[in-house]
């Protein structure tokens, strides 16, 4: 039976930083993603990145209407999400934005990840936002068909140039 439960940053870390990096590898542009994940999660995890993301989530945390979840089946992890809020002064907007979502393997393409997206969506509505934004690498085509499918629209486009 599925069911969220609260993030424990220090009791979910290992979990959240593997979760985390793999969302990173799968968004990232081609020349990043050149080597195996295994060699990109080496190097990943020998940085300050994943003791920064540690403390953004938790920092992330102390505004109530942040939601900090991971989905279980009977004790099994099936994905983990993280969603913050914004407050955009003199509009009266608030943004949630999907910092990160993820389904683990053995769960993907079962409909978990659009059910996670709407219940982040009803989640976000009741905590008062008037937005929904997320992002994803250009070659994820997997995240863009779930972002469709819940019916998000294209806002903003990056660019990058590689330069060595």
């Amino acid at each position: 039976m599925f069911r969220y439960r609260l993030i424990d940053a220090d009791g979910d870390r290992d979990l959240l930083l593997e979760m985390h990096c793999r969302i990173n590898y799968e968004s990232e542009t081609p020349w990043a993603r050149r080597v195996s994940y295994e060699r990109y999660r080496e190097k990943w995890l020998s940085t300050p990145q994943p003791e920064s993301f540690l403390s953004d989530l938790a920092n992330s945390m102390r505004d109530k209407r942040t939601m900090t979840e991971i989905l279980e089946d009977d004790g099994v992890l099936v994905g983990y999400l993280w969603v913050t809020f914004n407050d955009v002064e003199g509009y009266d907007i608030t943004i949630a934005s999907i910092m990160d979502m993820a389904v683990a393997p053995d769960y993907q393409r079962r409909g978990i990840g659009l059910k996670m997206m709407r219940h982040i969506e009803e989640t976000a509505r009741e905590r008062g936002a008037t937005l929904l934004r997320s992002d994803t690498g250009t070659e994820n085509t997997a995240s863009q068909k779930l972002h469709e499918k819940a019916g998000f629209k294209p806002y903003r486009i990056h660019y990058e140039k590689v330069l060595s």
